[in-house]
Parts: structure tokens; sequence; C-alpha cells
């Protein structure tokens, strides 16, 4: 492996641990911070209009387990998945109906056309974009044909460690609607709906089917 490359690994590795450490630290906070469905009730609204109904899910980056929760509550089987420890003791407390398993969205320790639905909030942007593209590469991979994914990122203009609070710190990758469109494409999904939650936010969340073919 080449130097650079092999550097650029180990770069993208301490961004990681530092943001997995950083979530496990501030765990009760951040679900103290982050428990109101309010911000996403739309989106899980059409999420589940879009999937069959008792549908196989997947919460990819479940955290606290506040989404996988809603998602159970309608009827659905939902799996989470997620690297902080911390966080997935409090999703298993959460909804102790519901599956979560330690791990990384860029290997997902699932078998191929797993789920109907796939459901990854604000998780994307905390990867390098070569990562970015496996991950989503691996959501393809886990769905059934015509499964539906819905994404979110934070459209950052360049990358690096970004504050919140005392001691909690993430790295977030610079990514546009533009960068996550080509994602997309080259991991054989397609977009159908797009849409930005503000322009001052500048959140984008997009929904797309994995092909079938």
């Amino acid at each position: 492996m080449p130097i650079s490359l092999l550097d650029e690994e180990q770069e993208a590795e301490w961004f990681y641990s530092g943001t997995i450490s950083s979530y496990d630290r501030c765990a009760a906070r951040y679900a103290a911070q982050n428990d109101s469905i309010s911000e996403v009730k739309d989106l899980l609204t059409f999420f589940d209009k879009e999937i069959p109904c008792a549908a196989s899910l997947l919460d990819a980056g479940c955290g606290h387990g506040r989404d996988a929760e809603y998602l159970s509550s309608l009827g659905h089987t939902v799996h989470g998945i997620d690297r902080s420890e911390k966080l997935l003791r409090m999703a298993r407390e959460r909804v102790p109906k519901s599956y979560f398993v330690e791990g990384d969205i860029r290997s997902l320790p699932f078998r191929d056309r797993s789920f109907d639905g796939l459901w990854m909030n604000a998780v994307l942007h905390h990867l390098v974009p070569p990562h970015m593209l496996q991950a989503l590469t691996e959501c393809h991979r886990v769905l059934k044909p015509s499964g539906l994914l819905f994404v979110s990122v934070h459209l950052d203009d360049s990358s690096g460690w970004q504050t919140k609070g005392q001691d909690f710190v993430r790295y977030y990758a610079r990514i546009s609607g533009v960068m996550l469109a080509e994602f997309l494409r080259d991991a054989r999904l397609t977009p159908v709906r797009m849409t930005s939650r503000s322009a001052e936010s500048r959140w984008l969340h997009c929904f797309a089917r994995a092909h079938t073919g």
C-alpha cells in the first residue's frame, strides 16, 4: 500500500476514533439534547408511507434509539447499528423489542437484501469521502430490490473537527449536494426526493431507491 494512502487511512481512523470517543463521553448530554422526534417527524412519516407495512428496517447510526423507537411503534421490525457502546446501551434500554449491535456502516454485519428500508440520519458526514461511497454501497447491498434509503448530511464547506459544548468534538467531512448525488449514483441508489431543512442550517435530506438490476 502506498505510504500516502496508508497515511490517509490512518488519519481517517483517527477522526473516527476521536468522534466515537466523544459520543461515548457525552452520551447522556447528547441524548438529552436530541430526544425530541419533532425535528424529523415529517421525514419519518414520509419514510413510513414509502415502505411496506411491518417492514424490516435498519437504523444505521442509531444513537440512543430515538428514531428506532418511533419506527418500532409503527409496527416495523427495527435493527440498529452504531459504534458508540454507551449510546447503544441507551438504545437497548429504550427499545427492548428492537435489535442493536455495535458495528461500522462501512461493513454492515447483515446479509444481502435483508431490509425493506434503511434510515441513516446525520451519520454519513462523519466519514471521509471515499468511505462515504463505501458506506452507501453497503446500504445498497443490504437493501432489498427497490428498498428505500433515507440519508441526511450537513453540507459543510470544509473538513475538520467541530466543537459543540464542552469536550464534545466531532469530525465532519466536506460534502455537497452534488457529491452526495454522485455517491448515490455510484452506489446504485436512485434519489427520489431531496429536500433541505433550511438555508441557514444547510441540512440535506435524501430518499433513494436501490436499483433492482
